[in-house]
Protein backbone atom coordinates (compact mmCIF):
# COMPACT_ATOMS: atom_id res chain seq x y z
CA UNK A 1 0.00 0.00 0.00
CA UNK A 2 1.37 3.64 -1.49
CA UNK A 3 2.37 5.99 2.05
CA UNK A 4 0.81 9.18 2.10
CA UNK A 5 3.40 10.88 0.27
CA UNK A 6 3.26 8.45 -2.65
CA UNK A 7 -0.33 9.24 -3.79
CA UNK A 8 0.14 11.57 -7.13
CA UNK A 9 -2.36 12.69 -8.86
CA UNK A 10 -1.59 12.69 -13.52
CA UNK A 11 -0.50 16.19 -14.87
CA UNK A 12 -3.17 16.47 -17.48
CA UNK A 13 -6.11 17.11 -14.64
CA UNK A 14 -3.19 19.37 -12.53
CA UNK A 15 -2.91 21.23 -16.30
CA UNK A 16 -6.54 21.82 -16.30
CA UNK A 17 -6.88 23.10 -12.42
CA UNK A 18 -4.41 25.60 -13.47
CA UNK A 19 -6.21 26.69 -16.93
CA UNK A 20 -9.53 27.46 -15.23
CA UNK A 21 -7.88 29.33 -12.49
CA UNK A 22 -5.76 31.51 -14.83
CA UNK A 23 -9.54 31.37 -17.08
CA UNK A 24 -10.68 33.24 -13.68
CA UNK A 25 -8.06 35.73 -13.40
CA UNK A 26 -5.27 33.35 -11.36
CA UNK A 27 -1.27 34.34 -12.86
CA UNK A 28 -0.16 31.39 -13.72
CA UNK A 29 3.28 31.97 -11.81
CA UNK A 30 1.97 33.23 -8.79
CA UNK A 31 -0.47 30.04 -8.54
CA UNK A 32 2.05 27.54 -8.65
CA UNK A 33 4.21 29.63 -6.47
CA UNK A 34 1.39 29.75 -3.47
CA UNK A 35 1.24 26.17 -4.64
CA UNK A 36 4.65 25.57 -3.45
CA UNK A 37 5.53 24.21 -6.95
CA UNK A 38 8.02 25.28 -8.97
CA UNK A 39 6.73 24.37 -12.76
CA UNK A 40 4.75 21.74 -14.10
CA UNK A 41 6.70 19.32 -16.60
CA UNK A 42 6.25 18.79 -19.86
CA UNK A 43 5.22 14.70 -19.88
CA UNK A 44 2.06 13.96 -20.53
CA UNK A 45 2.54 10.90 -17.84
CA UNK A 46 4.14 12.71 -15.39
CA UNK A 47 2.50 13.18 -11.85
CA UNK A 48 2.37 15.44 -9.46
CA UNK A 49 2.13 14.79 -5.46
CA UNK A 50 -1.07 14.94 -4.34
CA UNK A 51 -0.51 17.32 -1.28
CA UNK A 52 0.62 19.66 -4.27
CA UNK A 53 -2.14 19.55 -5.63
CA UNK A 54 -4.62 20.37 -2.98
CA UNK A 55 -1.98 23.18 -1.95
CA UNK A 56 -2.94 24.12 -5.74
CA UNK A 57 -6.79 24.00 -5.43
CA UNK A 58 -7.07 26.13 -2.07
CA UNK A 59 -4.47 29.10 -4.56
CA UNK A 60 -7.00 28.41 -7.56
CA UNK A 61 -9.59 29.66 -4.94
CA UNK A 62 -7.96 31.95 -3.16
CA UNK A 63 -6.71 33.92 -6.56
CA UNK A 64 -9.88 33.24 -8.12
CA UNK A 65 -11.81 34.44 -5.51
CA UNK A 66 -14.77 32.06 -6.87
CA UNK A 67 -16.12 30.29 -4.53
CA UNK A 68 -18.24 27.72 -7.37
CA UNK A 69 -13.98 27.26 -8.87
CA UNK A 70 -14.53 23.65 -8.50
CA UNK A 71 -17.87 23.38 -10.61
CA UNK A 72 -16.60 25.81 -13.88
CA UNK A 73 -12.99 23.76 -13.42
CA UNK A 74 -15.07 20.68 -13.67
CA UNK A 75 -17.19 21.94 -16.25
CA UNK A 76 -14.90 22.75 -18.41
CA UNK A 77 -12.31 19.78 -18.22
CA UNK A 78 -11.55 18.20 -21.80
CA UNK A 79 -11.54 14.82 -22.14
CA UNK A 80 -7.87 14.98 -23.73
CA UNK A 81 -6.84 15.86 -19.89
CA UNK A 82 -7.56 11.89 -18.92
CA UNK A 83 -5.36 10.65 -21.76
CA UNK A 84 -5.94 6.93 -22.75
CA UNK A 85 -8.61 6.81 -19.90
CA UNK A 86 -11.02 8.84 -21.89
CA UNK A 87 -11.34 7.05 -25.24
CA UNK A 88 -11.40 3.87 -23.49
CA UNK A 89 -14.67 5.02 -21.99
CA UNK A 90 -15.83 6.34 -24.95
CA UNK A 91 -15.33 3.24 -27.37
CA UNK A 92 -16.89 0.98 -24.76
CA UNK A 93 -20.36 -1.05 -25.55
CA UNK A 94 -22.45 0.59 -22.26
CA UNK A 95 -22.39 2.63 -19.75
CA UNK A 96 -22.20 -0.34 -17.43
CA UNK A 97 -18.44 -1.17 -19.01
CA UNK A 98 -16.90 2.29 -19.03
CA UNK A 99 -17.61 2.60 -15.35
CA UNK A 100 -15.93 -0.25 -14.97
CA UNK A 101 -13.27 1.06 -17.32
CA UNK A 102 -13.36 3.94 -14.62
CA UNK A 103 -12.85 2.41 -11.42
CA UNK A 104 -10.16 -0.38 -13.29
CA UNK A 105 -7.97 2.73 -14.95
CA UNK A 106 -8.29 5.68 -11.84
CA UNK A 107 -5.24 5.46 -10.87
CA UNK A 108 -4.04 6.73 -14.25
CA UNK A 109 -5.84 10.48 -13.13
CA UNK A 110 -5.62 10.58 -9.25
CA UNK A 111 -4.59 8.03 -6.30
CA UNK A 112 -7.23 10.99 -4.40
CA UNK A 113 -10.21 8.83 -5.22
CA UNK A 114 -12.10 5.78 -5.35
CA UNK A 115 -15.50 5.41 -7.29
CA UNK A 116 -18.12 2.62 -6.43
CA UNK A 117 -20.87 2.32 -8.45
CA UNK A 118 -24.44 0.92 -6.27
CA UNK A 119 -27.80 0.01 -7.48
CA UNK A 120 -30.48 0.27 -5.42
CA UNK A 121 -34.08 0.97 -6.35
CA UNK A 122 -33.81 1.53 -9.34
CA UNK A 123 -30.99 4.15 -9.42
CA UNK A 124 -27.34 3.29 -10.32
CA UNK A 125 -25.20 5.95 -7.60
CA UNK A 126 -21.73 6.96 -8.80
CA UNK A 127 -20.70 7.55 -5.13
CA UNK A 128 -17.09 9.04 -5.07
CA UNK A 129 -14.64 8.60 -1.94
CA UNK A 130 -12.31 10.97 -1.55
CA UNK A 131 -8.89 9.69 -0.90
CA UNK A 132 -6.46 11.68 1.19
CA UNK A 133 -2.75 12.15 2.00
CA UNK A 134 -1.89 14.35 4.76
CA UNK A 135 -3.84 17.44 3.79
CA UNK A 136 -7.74 17.62 3.63
CA UNK A 137 -9.29 18.16 -0.15
CA UNK A 138 -11.62 21.13 -0.57
CA UNK A 139 -15.06 21.06 -0.80
CA UNK A 140 -14.39 22.36 -4.18
CA UNK A 141 -12.31 19.57 -5.09
CA UNK A 142 -15.07 17.12 -4.83
CA UNK A 143 -17.64 19.65 -6.67
CA UNK A 144 -15.02 19.12 -9.65
CA UNK A 145 -15.07 15.64 -9.55
CA UNK A 146 -19.40 15.74 -9.82
CA UNK A 147 -19.18 18.33 -12.39
CA UNK A 148 -16.69 16.36 -14.36
CA UNK A 149 -18.71 13.25 -13.94
CA UNK A 150 -21.38 14.60 -15.35
CA UNK A 151 -19.51 16.49 -18.46
CA UNK A 152 -17.97 12.85 -19.40
CA UNK A 153 -20.84 11.21 -18.93
CA UNK A 154 -22.45 13.91 -21.55
CA UNK A 155 -19.79 13.00 -23.99
CA UNK A 156 -20.03 9.39 -23.72
CA UNK A 157 -23.56 9.03 -23.28
CA UNK A 158 -25.18 11.94 -24.66
CA UNK A 159 -28.10 14.16 -23.78
CA UNK A 160 -30.06 11.21 -22.09
CA UNK A 161 -27.04 11.70 -18.96
CA UNK A 162 -29.09 13.30 -16.53
CA UNK A 163 -28.57 12.76 -12.59
CA UNK A 164 -31.97 12.90 -11.10
CA UNK A 165 -30.04 13.29 -7.18
CA UNK A 166 -26.87 14.91 -6.74
CA UNK A 167 -25.61 14.56 -3.27
CA UNK A 168 -22.99 16.30 -1.35
CA UNK A 169 -21.34 15.41 1.97
CA UNK A 170 -20.50 19.43 2.37
CA UNK A 171 -22.73 22.44 2.64
CA UNK A 172 -23.46 24.70 0.00
CA UNK A 173 -20.45 27.25 -0.55
CA UNK A 174 -21.87 29.12 -4.06
CA UNK A 175 -24.79 30.01 -6.14
CA UNK A 176 -27.45 27.45 -6.02
CA UNK A 177 -27.72 28.57 -9.65
CA UNK A 178 -24.40 27.88 -10.48
CA UNK A 179 -24.89 24.27 -8.92
CA UNK A 180 -27.95 23.38 -11.27
CA UNK A 181 -26.68 24.38 -14.64
CA UNK A 182 -23.38 22.69 -13.92
CA UNK A 183 -24.57 19.33 -12.05
CA UNK A 184 -27.54 19.65 -14.15
CA UNK A 185 -29.68 18.44 -11.25
CA UNK A 186 -31.13 19.83 -7.86
CA UNK A 187 -27.96 19.63 -5.20
CA UNK A 188 -28.96 17.68 -1.97
CA UNK A 189 -26.17 18.92 0.68
CA UNK A 190 -24.78 17.63 3.91
CA UNK A 191 -25.74 14.11 2.48
CA UNK A 192 -24.29 11.11 3.41
CA UNK A 193 -21.97 10.68 0.66
CA UNK A 194 -21.20 12.30 -2.51
CA UNK A 195 -22.31 11.03 -5.23
CA UNK A 196 -24.89 10.91 -8.60
CA UNK A 197 -27.79 9.23 -9.04
CA UNK A 198 -28.93 7.87 -12.43
CA UNK A 199 -31.69 5.35 -13.68
CA UNK A 200 -30.43 1.97 -13.54
CA UNK A 201 -31.90 1.63 -16.73
CA UNK A 202 -29.32 3.76 -18.71
CA UNK A 203 -26.05 1.55 -17.38
CA UNK A 204 -27.18 -0.97 -20.16
CA UNK A 205 -28.02 1.16 -22.82
CA UNK A 206 -25.86 1.07 -26.25
CA UNK A 207 -23.07 3.66 -25.99
CA UNK A 208 -23.63 5.95 -29.50
CA UNK A 209 -19.58 5.59 -30.08
CA UNK A 210 -19.23 1.87 -28.89
CA UNK A 211 -16.58 0.30 -30.55
CA UNK A 212 -15.07 -3.23 -29.42
CA UNK A 213 -11.38 -3.02 -31.38
CA UNK A 214 -10.73 0.39 -30.54
CA UNK A 215 -11.85 -0.05 -26.62
CA UNK A 216 -9.84 -3.08 -26.57
CA UNK A 217 -6.73 -1.24 -27.77
CA UNK A 218 -7.10 1.39 -25.61
CA UNK A 219 -8.10 -0.94 -22.66
CA UNK A 220 -4.58 -2.54 -23.55
CA UNK A 221 -2.30 0.90 -23.35
CA UNK A 222 -4.43 2.00 -20.23
CA UNK A 223 -3.07 -1.57 -18.41
CA UNK A 224 0.53 -1.04 -19.09
CA UNK A 225 0.39 2.34 -17.91
CA UNK A 226 -0.87 1.48 -14.91
CA UNK A 227 1.20 -1.63 -14.71
CA UNK A 228 4.56 0.88 -15.24
CA UNK A 229 2.54 3.58 -12.99
CA UNK A 230 2.41 0.38 -9.99
CA UNK A 231 6.11 -0.31 -10.18
CA UNK A 232 7.84 2.92 -10.97
CA UNK A 233 7.68 3.59 -7.10
CA UNK A 234 11.23 4.32 -6.74
CA UNK A 235 12.63 7.83 -5.39
CA UNK A 236 15.58 7.35 -7.30
CA UNK A 237 12.98 7.08 -10.79
CA UNK A 238 11.44 9.91 -9.07
CA UNK A 239 13.97 12.23 -8.99
CA UNK A 240 15.35 11.17 -12.14
CA UNK A 241 12.06 12.19 -13.59
CA UNK A 242 11.83 15.82 -12.03
CA UNK A 243 15.65 16.80 -13.24
CA UNK A 244 15.87 17.03 -16.27
CA UNK A 245 12.87 19.88 -16.38
CA UNK A 246 14.79 22.06 -13.92
CA UNK A 247 18.17 21.67 -15.35
CA UNK A 248 16.36 23.35 -18.40
CA UNK A 249 15.33 25.80 -16.12
CA UNK A 250 18.71 26.37 -14.89
CA UNK A 251 18.17 24.80 -11.03
CA UNK A 252 19.68 21.90 -9.84
CA UNK A 253 18.95 22.33 -6.46
CA UNK A 254 17.82 19.42 -3.77
CA UNK A 255 15.07 22.01 -2.26
CA UNK A 256 13.42 22.73 -5.84
CA UNK A 257 13.49 18.75 -6.64
CA UNK A 258 12.14 18.01 -3.07
CA UNK A 259 9.38 20.51 -3.60
CA UNK A 260 8.47 19.28 -7.24
CA UNK A 261 7.73 15.39 -5.37
CA UNK A 262 5.88 17.43 -2.68
CA UNK A 263 8.67 16.45 0.69
CA UNK A 264 11.09 18.15 2.23
CA UNK A 265 14.65 17.94 1.31
CA UNK A 266 15.42 16.00 4.87
CA UNK A 267 12.60 13.41 3.57
CA UNK A 268 14.09 13.27 0.22
CA UNK A 269 17.61 12.62 1.18
CA UNK A 270 16.46 10.12 3.72
CA UNK A 271 14.51 8.08 1.01
CA UNK A 272 17.36 7.87 -1.63
CA UNK A 273 19.57 6.59 1.38
CA UNK A 274 17.14 4.62 1.99
CA UNK A 275 17.91 3.13 -1.96
CA UNK A 276 21.25 3.15 -1.52
CA UNK A 277 21.83 6.70 -3.44
CA UNK A 278 22.13 10.27 -2.54
CA UNK A 279 21.02 13.65 -4.45
CA UNK A 280 24.52 14.33 -5.63
CA UNK A 281 24.81 10.54 -7.07
CA UNK A 282 20.87 11.05 -8.82
CA UNK A 283 22.03 14.37 -10.11
CA UNK A 284 25.66 12.93 -11.64
CA UNK A 285 23.52 9.72 -12.97
CA UNK A 286 21.21 12.41 -14.60
CA UNK A 287 23.43 14.67 -16.53
CA UNK A 288 25.11 11.69 -17.83
CA UNK A 289 22.57 10.28 -19.32
CA UNK A 290 21.55 13.62 -20.87
CA UNK A 291 24.55 14.33 -21.72
CA UNK A 292 24.92 11.27 -24.36
CA UNK A 293 21.72 12.26 -25.87
CA UNK A 294 23.09 15.79 -26.45
CA UNK A 295 26.36 15.00 -27.46
CA UNK A 296 24.47 12.45 -30.47
CA UNK A 297 22.51 15.83 -31.66
CA UNK A 298 24.97 17.50 -34.53
CA UNK A 299 23.00 20.94 -33.90
CA UNK A 300 23.94 21.37 -30.55
CA UNK A 301 27.97 23.14 -29.52
CA UNK A 302 29.76 21.43 -26.84
CA UNK A 303 29.13 24.95 -25.20
CA UNK A 304 25.40 24.71 -25.65
CA UNK A 305 25.47 21.28 -24.21
CA UNK A 306 27.41 22.83 -20.87
CA UNK A 307 24.76 24.93 -20.01
CA UNK A 308 21.61 23.05 -20.77
CA UNK A 309 23.15 20.24 -18.23
CA UNK A 310 23.41 23.65 -15.84
CA UNK A 311 27.58 23.31 -15.56
CA UNK A 312 29.28 26.22 -14.00
CA UNK A 313 31.55 26.43 -17.21
CA UNK A 314 32.72 24.56 -20.10
CA UNK A 315 35.61 23.00 -18.14
CA UNK A 316 33.54 21.69 -15.73
CA UNK A 317 31.45 20.13 -18.05
CA UNK A 318 34.63 18.53 -20.01
CA UNK A 319 35.71 17.20 -16.50
CA UNK A 320 32.96 15.21 -15.77
CA UNK A 321 32.19 13.49 -19.23
CA UNK A 322 35.65 12.32 -18.86
CA UNK A 323 35.36 10.88 -15.49
CA UNK A 324 31.96 9.41 -17.12
CA UNK A 325 33.38 7.83 -20.40
CA UNK A 326 37.15 8.34 -20.28
CA UNK A 327 36.99 10.46 -23.36
CA UNK A 328 36.50 13.97 -23.41
CA UNK A 329 33.25 15.51 -25.50
CA UNK A 330 35.04 16.08 -28.46
CA UNK A 331 36.70 13.12 -29.07
CA UNK A 332 33.52 11.02 -28.05
CA UNK A 333 31.50 12.95 -30.86
CA UNK A 334 33.98 11.99 -33.38
CA UNK A 335 33.53 8.65 -32.57
CA UNK A 336 30.28 8.63 -32.95
CA UNK A 337 29.95 10.45 -35.86
CA UNK A 338 32.31 7.97 -37.52
CA UNK A 339 30.31 4.71 -36.44
CA UNK A 340 27.07 6.08 -37.47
Amino acid sequence: MNSPEEKTVAVGWVRAIVAAAEKGGADHDGLLAQAGLSSLPADPLARIPLDGVVRLWRAAVALTEDQSFGLHMGHAVEPGSFNVVAYTLLSSASLREALGHMQQFQRLISDGARLQLVEQNGFAWLVYHPVEATLPFSPQQVEAVLACAVRLGKWIVGTEFQPQRVCLTHVQIGALTEYRRVLDGEPEFQAPFNALGLPSALLDKPLPARNPELCQLHGSLARRQLSSLTNAISWKQRVATVLPHLLAQGTLQKEQVATMLGITPRVLQNRLAEEGSSYLAQLDEVRHRLALEYIADPLLTLGQIAVLLNFSDASAFYRAFRRWTGKVPGEYRQQLQKSS
